[in-house]
């Protein structure tokens, strides 16, 4: 009889512990997924481009999805270790790093082609000018 019940407990713990695992590697590959869909909209975010207004509003959708990814991680049953999801905020942390140099970047390359389009500006005049006084 205390074999039985021994082993009904220990059949209840099997369960609830297999559960948990289940509930968690369900998780992680969501996460997994969704970190995945993030990379790609980076990589077409940084190689494709795009007026100011696009490249703000791709920026959001990325934003959206990575806080929607630390929302999920942060709303995990408290059973769960922090440990198992300590790799995916180290990497929306990259991300959101990614994100900042990206935007970075362009707000460069905007002040960059408006200093370029002054420039052209300046030569067009001066070369106007410099012609009307030679005659």
């Amino acid at each position: 009889m205390f074999a039985i019940h021994t082993g009904k407990k220990g059949i209840g713990v099997l369960e609830k512990k297999h559960a948990e695992y289940n509930e968690i590697f369900e998780k992680q590959a969501s996460i997994t997924f969704k970190l995945d869909e993030i990379t790609k909209y980076l990589y077409r975010l940084k190689n494709k481009k795009r007026t100011l207004g696009e490249h703000k509003q791709f920026q959001g959708l990325i934003s959206n999805m990575r806080t929607d990814i630390e929302n999920e991680i942060a709303n995990t049953d408290s059973v769960v270790e922090e440990y198992q999801f300590q790799l995916y905020n180290e990497l929306l942390v990259q991300i959101k790093a990614i994100q900042t140099i990206v935007d970075d970047y362009e707000n460069e390359s905007e002040e960059y082609l408006y200093n370029k389009e002054l420039l052209e500006k300046c030569r067009e005049k001066y070369r106007s000018e410099g012609g009307k006084s030679k005659k």
